[in-house]
């Protein structure tokens, strides 16, 4: 496993899918050599969205195989990056990653805690429309990992699983459970018991 790309991006104003103008970090930009990781994120990374105050969304990472399957799906290459992630990962995917995952990468130790809920953001700065979305119903939403241990990282860092989540419970498991529109009390039950998930999906999974 490894980071094929290190990307960060400062908010700026875009026309959303809607036509409206909006302010949004989703255009990341690929950097050379060392970047701090912090509790908040990466040095210079910013979201218009998600509050990095509780760390739970500090740090974004994608697949480089959800990249190509979902370009074999569509007959289209995708920009990389164009989910707006922060971490670009081989060989760690959304069916492999489990929450409560610890990774080191660099000298940062980061953990696995929820899948991302995507928005149409990804389908306007890449032009393939509806790609958010699209992911999700993939199974390829990426996720977010709150900071265990700042550090530098790198691209081109090695990634070390240190320790596994739940076999259970894996990125690509709660996303399908996300999209559940009637889901079974008892695995949503679990699923809103693990400790290890973040309050922030869990609220998502009840709806609120």
């Amino acid at each position: 496993m490894q980071i094929l790309q290190v990307n960060i991006g400062r908010v700026i104003t875009r026309t959303n899918a809607k036509g409206r103008e909006e302010g949004t970090g989703i255009g990341k930009q690929p950097v050379t050599g060392p970047v701090a990781l912090g509790p908040s994120g990466l040095d210079g990374d910013e979201s218009a969205y998600r509050s990095r105050k509780e760390g739970d969304t500090a740090l974004h990472g994608f697949a480089s195989e959800s990249y190509e399957a979902l370009e074999a799906s569509l007959g289209r290459p995708i920009q990389r990056p164009g989910f707006g992630e922060n971490l670009l990962f081989e060989g760690y995917t959304d069916a492999e990653a489990r929450i409560g995952d610890v990774l080191v990468i660099g000298t940062a130790q980061v953990m696995v805690n929820q899948p991302v809920p995507r928005c149409s953001w990804p389908g306007v700065l890449t032009g393939v429309k509806a790609l958010g979305p699209l992911a999700m119903k993939a199974g390829t939403p990426g996720w977010y990992m709150q900071v265990m241990r700042p550090g530098i990282v790198t691209a081109g860092d090695a990634v070390t699983l240190v320790e596994r989540g739940e076999a259970a419970w894996t990125v690509a498991r709660l996303n399908a459970l996300l999209l559940d529109k009637r889901p079974d009390p008892a695995l949503l039950a679990d699923a809103l018991a693990h400790p290890a998930l973040a309050e922030r999906f869990k609220k998502e999974l009840r709806g609120a």
